[in-house]
């Protein structure tokens, strides 16, 4: 009797003490679990001194604690963060492979858990950017940026997308305004120096960008961004030789690098260099997924006449990328030169509905619906193509031929005077002047007579 008292004194005295020892283990797997959402959040939350882009965010490592972080609480807080940031993870694993729809699903569910978490409204936000939604991008950045909660490092990424926005824009300013205070904040990231150069560079002081450029390479000598960075600048200013410095000092830091390697190829075409050819067919072979080496193979096709090759290989970026502006844009050019101008009229409508900054695409279009007997149509995308190529004088002159057609005198003389402004002598420009103006004519004439007698 005795030993049965005891029996049920412990088996009292057991159940007792379940229930503190039940919660000590679930408070040890809400630690476990919290450890591990930490673990997570550091792999997607990594500095910008050692992780540039959201590229080289190592989502797998995060995903694989954030996983971890589930199975050790299932039912818990931590539990539920981690389920929406493991979607995240995803998602940036499938943007780095470019599987847009794939990205898209898992943003959907992580934004299904957790909306407002700004790791899910950043991803949103890159989602959007490689889909050329310029509008919900912003949208999702700016609310990155509002976000005190965010992680420091997390709204300087924002910042960075912000910063290349405001590069591509007209902005320059406003560019080098947040190039400067995020260069300040990231001394040692060689991501802010190349985009401080970039800034440099889009306001002129051609000093001040190529010593953020050396900066950059110093602080990432693998890296070969800014000698890309310098070779697009050194282009736009018509320095091909200098251009095709930079880049082999690039492909010598980077020689499987496909964009190098296309950018090297794009100044021999320039060039005419006969390698060109070469290393447009390496960047496709590197990355067999990539429009644009296809599209510079259009280019150079393009230059040498070879419409149909042009075309095939124009058709095959687009079966790559279906709503490249710059794929569009020159299949435009093929076809009108083939004497297709329907359908280059509808390659040009396309571009510009991609990138309504365009100005190419605008005058393509334009030009072809005057070509097509469409003067009035002409007329909104050849304004829009002379106020976007400020320096090019062929949508003024196709602008003037719109205007002439329609009878609208003035404007068309406003028109072709505004050509010869950008290119004195245009010849076609002078003609159509003439026409309209015999005076002006008279006194061009007299002008260049007078020019002539008064040389020494």
């Amino acid at each position: 009797m005795r030993a049965r008292r005891v029996m049920l004194w412990l088996c009292a005295l057991g159940a007792l003490a379940a229930p503190p020892a039940a919660l000590a283990l679930r408070w040890d797997d809400h630690r476990r679990a919290s450890q591990a959402l930490d673990e997570g959040l550091a792999a997607l939350d990594a500095p910008l001194e050692t992780h540039p882009d959201e590229a080289s965010l190592d989502w797998q490592k995060a995903l694989r604690a954030l996983e971890r972080a589930r199975r050790e609480s299932p039912d818990g807080d931590a539990s539920q963060r981690a389920l929406a940031l493991a979607h995240v993870a995803r998602a940036l694993g499938d943007l780095s492979r470019g599987e847009l729809v794939l990205a898209a699903t898992e943003v959907q569910a992580a934004e299904t858990g957790a909306a407002s978490d700004p790791h899910v409204r950043y991803v949103r936000a890159l989602l959007a950017l490689r889909r050329g939604e310029s509008e919900a991008a912003e949208r999702a950045l700016n609310a990155v940026l509002a976000d005190v909660s965010a992680p420091l490092v997390l709204r300087d990424r924002a910042r960075l997308h912000t910063l290349d926005r405001l590069l591509g824009g007209s902005d320059a300013h406003g560019a080098l305004e947040l190039a400067e205070a995020l260069d300040r904040a990231h001394p040692r990231s060689a991501a802010t120096a190349n985009r401080l150069g970039l800034a440099r560079a889009s306001v002129g002081d051609d000093t001040g960008a190529r010593a953020a450029w050396r900066r950059a390479s110093e602080l990432a000598p693998g890296d070969p961004t800014a000698w890309v960075s310098l070779a697009r600048y050194l282009r736009s200013r018509r320095d091909l030789t200098g251009a095709l410095g930079a880049l082999e000092r690039a492909v010598a830091v980077a020689p499987l690098d496909p964009a190098v390697v296309l950018a090297r190829a794009v100044v021999l075409v320039d060039l005419g260099d006969r390698d060109a050819r070469a290393s447009v067919r390496r960047a496709a072979e590197l990355d067999p997924r990539a429009a644009a080496p296809w599209i510079t193979r259009g280019e150079l096709e393009l230059r040498e006449g070879n419409l149909a090759a042009a075309v095939e290989a124009l058709r095959h970026a687009l079966e790559l990328a279906p709503e490249d502006p710059a794929a569009w844009t020159n299949l435009g050019v093929a076809l009108a030169r083939q004497g297709e101008r329907v359908a280059a009229r509808d390659a040009f409508d396309r571009a510009t509905r991609r990138a309504p900054q365009q100005g190419e695409a605008w005058n393509g279009l334009g030009a072809l619906r005057l070509a097509l007997d469409d003067p009035e149509g002409a007329l909104g995308p050849l304004q829009h193509a002379t106020s976007l190529l400020r320096e090019d004088p062929h949508p003024a002159l196709n602008l003037g031929l719109a205007y002439e057609r329609l009878r609208r005198w003035d404007e068309a003389a406003g028109a072709f005077r505004e050509a010869l402004r950008r290119s004195p002598g245009h010849p076609v420009a002078e003609r159509h002047l003439a026409a309209l103006q015999p005076g002006w004519a008279r006194q061009r004439a007299r002008r260049r007579a007078d020019v002539v007698r008064n040389r020494p």
